[in-house]
């Protein structure tokens, strides 16, 4: 399948808390002392792309090269990445220059390791003080170990809400490789008229996790990322559960009952006194609703048309009562 995930390091590179990462705030003392000592450290000359690599790296994201996101992993190519990214004044970013080549020289990974490099970036990186201080100490223990690991990571020390969001981000986008194997063997095997019928549904089924996650999920206790990640790993789940040949088989009688309490669950959303539940408001519910209708119309389409043995009431059922859990919620 061809499916190609958009970079969610946009979300990096756009941040408006940008500015204050580029002035970091060092409170620990310890921290302080430690980032003192390494305050004049030069980073290694030898590393440092020359004049002919420069061009074909216009545009390169280190992450993407450091982690092996869309392409094998090349932390050599990360590391002249970095290097070029730091001279376009952006190395700052939490997953951008700066940070990339405190993990390329604390792992060795990219670069010979060197702690003192590692450390001077890590300083200038910024962040909650919390982060800083974790990171910092951790490193000069590292050093003092003589450590020779590989998995040392800015997102060891993310307590600070922005920095736990962007990890958050981070860590869905290993997860999103995973379950795009997963989903990709599941499809691979199936005729070209389903894989199609398949992408229709998709589609519509992301149009709708954006509906669910954007408008009816309270997002004050956590993060769009998590939500969406969510949806995402129950259809693969699901997916592998049907192609065990564990399908819905439900009567015409159960659909009518599940409908109209489906009807029932979402007018008690729609009236009341009470029109908002957390970020999620009555006109939002209102919206997710029309998506959901689209979604379920996709689904069953395409389960006719891969599982023509399941009736149409049946997968009507299976997915109206998901809903009625969805809109449940709400009268809580």
């Amino acid at each position: 399948m061809n499916r190609r995930a958009p970079s969610l390091l946009v979300l990096l590179l756009t941040s408006p808390v940008l500015s204050a990462l580029a002035q970091p705030q060092i409170a620990d003392p310890l921290a302080q002392r430690i980032c003192a000592e390494v305050k004049d450290v030069e980073l290694p000359s030898q590393d440092r792309p020359v004049p002919e690599d420069e061009k074909p790296l216009a545009g390169c994201v280190s992450a993407d090269l450091y982690f092996g996101f869309g392409q094998p992993a090349d932390p050599v190519k990360a590391r002249k990445c970095a290097y070029v990214e730091m001279k376009k004044g952006d190395g700052h970013i939490p997953f951008g220059g700066r940070t990339i080549l405190m993990m390329v020289y604390a792992n060795g990974k990219g670069a010979a390791r060197d702690f003192d490099v590692a450390l001077k970036l890590g300083c200038e990186i910024g962040g909650a003080p919390n982060d800083i201080a974790g990171r910092v100490r951790r490193l000069a223990r590292l050093k003092e170990e003589h450590w020779t690991g590989d998995t040392f990571s800015i997102c060891d020390y993310s307590a600070g809400k922005y920095m736990y969001e962007q990890c958050a981000i981070l860590q869905e986008r290993f997860d999103k490789v995973e379950r795009d194997s997963r989903l990709d063997a599941i499809v691979a095997k199936w005729s070209a008229a389903n894989r199609r019928a398949f992408h229709v549904l998709q589609a519509k089924a992301q149009t709708f996790f954006r509906a669910r996650v954007g408008m009816e999920i309270d997002l004050s206790g956590t993060l769009e990322v998590h939500e969406t990640a969510f949806l995402e790993r129950d259809l693969t789940s699901t997916l592998e559960q049907f192609e065990r040949g564990d399908l819905p088989k439900f009567s015409p009688d159960a659909f009518r009952e599940a409908d109209a309490a489906m009807d029932a669950a979402y007018s008690r959303t729609q009236a009341g006194t009470r029109s908002q539940w957390g970020t999620v408001t009555r006109e939002g519910i209102r919206k997710g609703q029309r998506t959901w209708i689209t979604y379920r119309d996709s689904w069953v389409k395409f389960g006719r048309k891969k599982y023509p043995g399941v009736a149409a009431e049946s997968w009507k059922t299976w997915l109206t009562q998901q809903r009625i859990a969805m809109l449940d919620r709400f009268q809580r």
